[in-house]
């Protein structure tokens, strides 16, 4: 699968050569840095030749704030699925017991009936008596 990830430009580009030669001054300005920015491209320094890029200069407070940042989002989106994946099965349920007709499903036949054929499988398998 491939992603496609979207364009965002630093605050400055910076030839390997000044880069080079600013890089003293460059350092300086991101350990100058207290509070971390809502953006990673927004203090971060492009620097590749020609000014073409190829890599970013951040202050590492901007760095940690987006590891921080991406972590919480990772977290959320589990929370989000996990509540999600709570709310279709309920409608499942739902929908289930509306068009109850009075006949009784096994827990396997239920899961089976949900879309989870291997899980059902699996709970057979380890069920079976060795004969």
């Amino acid at each position: 699968m491939s992603r496609r990830y979207a364009s965002v430009k630093a605050a400055r580009s910076l030839s390997s050569a000044q880069a080079r030669t600013d890089l003293p001054q460059l350092l300086k300005s991101a350990r100058a840095v207290k509070a971390p920015a809502r953006s990673l491209a927004s203090r971060a320094v492009e620097i590749g030749p020609y000014n073409k890029g190829g890599a970013w200069l951040v202050p590492e407070l901007d760095a940690q704030a987006a590891i921080q940042r991406e972590a919480e989002l990772r977290e959320r989106v589990a929370e989000l699925e996990d509540q999600l994946e709570t709310v279709l099965l309920a409608a499942v349920v739902h929908e289930r017991l509306s068009k109850e007709s009075g006949a009784r499903l096994s827990g396997v036949e239920f899961i089976r009936e949900l879309g989870f054929d291997g899980i059902a499988e699996e709970i057979v398998g380890t069920n079976a008596t060795p004969g």
